[in-house]
């Protein structure tokens, strides 16, 4: 499977080159989103405290430079990886940047979010 992250800018002359990667089609989606989450990718913050979100259509687990895992939000992660946004064969994600809001006041916010009916 062919997978491309992008990310937002963290200053002002930030300039994210997406991450382009290919995996094998039966690696878990925990998998690719640790893949996708590499950390020479993501650029280092003073204070090693930045705190990301990865998304797909939907929000699908929070990153942080103090943890040593990503955290999953608690979904159906391989139905929402399917669901997730494709374009002729690639998934695409999202890498939202939070600055250093503490990554558990985030995860708990985005545990309870919906964004379906």
């Amino acid at each position: 499977m062919k997978v491309v992250s992008v990310r937002d800018a963290v200053h002002a002359s930030d300039d994210p080159e997406p991450l382009r990667f290919d995996i094998a089609n039966d690696t878990s989606p925990e998998d690719v989103l640790r893949r996708a989450a590499d950390r020479k990718w993501l650029p280092s913050i003073q204070g090693d405290r930045a705190t990301w979100s990865i998304a797909s259509n939907n929000l699908l687990a929070v990153v942080a430079y103090e943890w040593s895992d990503l955290k999953f939000l608690p979904y159906n992660i391989e139905k929402l990886m399917r669901a997730g946004d494709w374009r002729k064969g690639t998934l695409w994600l999202y890498f939202n940047y939070h600055a250093q809001i503490d990554p558990d006041l985030v995860y708990r916010v985005f545990w309870g979010t919906r964004l379906r009916g």
